[in-house]
């Protein structure tokens, strides 16, 4: 992986991450109109794009960019950056302190993605990851344990077909899944589940290289090794955990054939 894209993308993540954390959110809780990838944009995701874009457009570096409210610009790069200026922007207008900015480095497809970083704004701790070098977090490798707990700590995007037995045992729905995937890429957390097809590849493709370098798993509800397309507008369900039994687990409890 090319250093000064790295470092580009790092750049970026600690420019966004630095200016979102002296902003005042209750003026950039504003829509201001309906993003790529069909929502709308707040003042505050914009903000964040408008570092991204100014960043890529200072360097010389041919790098193109993917983001959820401009969707893809095209600077005439082989690599692209691709972008989720503030995950969890509902938790940053409201005060809740638990959202991130998302950065990875990839090409067509989410199994290209070959560096990731997400920096939890309000505390600043900084996972990160380079394919085939493992996982970070504020520069100590991570590991996902090798154990599954009697009663595992599931984080959950609410839905209609999340399995009864998740139900007994720990649960939390935070809000992020770039952080909460990172969470469980150092076993904070068990598990991460989405069911439904909600999730696009902005929130996930720093996320999903960070648990997967650690040593955990990320499958969609079909029971497939997760992967899509580079495209804002496409949608997919995530189960990622530390062990591949939870994911079955799961999977299993909803008849999917594996």
């Amino acid at each position: 992986m090319d250093q000064e894209l790295i470092r580009l993308a790092n750049e970026i993540a600690k420019s966004i991450a630095d200016k979102m954390k002296n902003e005042d959110k209750n003026k950039l809780r504003k829509n201001i109109g309906i993003g790529a990838d069909g929502t709308p944009t707040k003042l505050i995701d914009k903000i964040a794009e408008d570092i991204a874009v100014e960043k890529i457009q200072e360097t010389s570096l041919p790098v193109n960019l993917l983001s959820e409210e401009a969707g893809f610009l095209d600077f005439g790069g082989i690599y692209t950056i691709i972008l989720d200026p503030i995950d969890g922007t509902r938790n940053a207008v409201r005060g809740i302190p638990f959202y991130a900015v998302s950065v990875a480095i990839g090409k067509d497809r989410l199994k290209d993605v070959e560096y990731g970083i997400v920096i939890n704004i309000p505390t600043g701790d900084t996972f990160f990851a380079e394919k085939g070098r493992g996982s970070y977090l504020n520069n100590h490798r991570i590991i996902t344990p090798q154990y599954v707990p009697k009663k595992p700590l599931y984080s959950i995007m609410m839905s209609e077909n999340i399995p009864e037995y998740i139900f007994e045992n720990h649960i939390r729905s935070l809000g992020a899944a770039s952080l909460e995937l990172s969470l469980v890429a150092m076993g904070a957390i068990d598990c991460f589940v989405c069911m439904k097809d909600y999730l696009r590849v902005t929130d996930l493709a720093a996320g999903a290289l960070i648990v997967r370098e650690a040593g955990g798993y990320v499958y969609n509800a079909e029971g497939e090794k997760l992967d899509m397309d580079m495209d804002v507008t496409e949608r997919t369900s995530v189960i990622a955990a530390t062990s591949e039994k939870l994911i079955f687990d799961i999977l299993g409890s909803n008849q999917i054939k594996l």
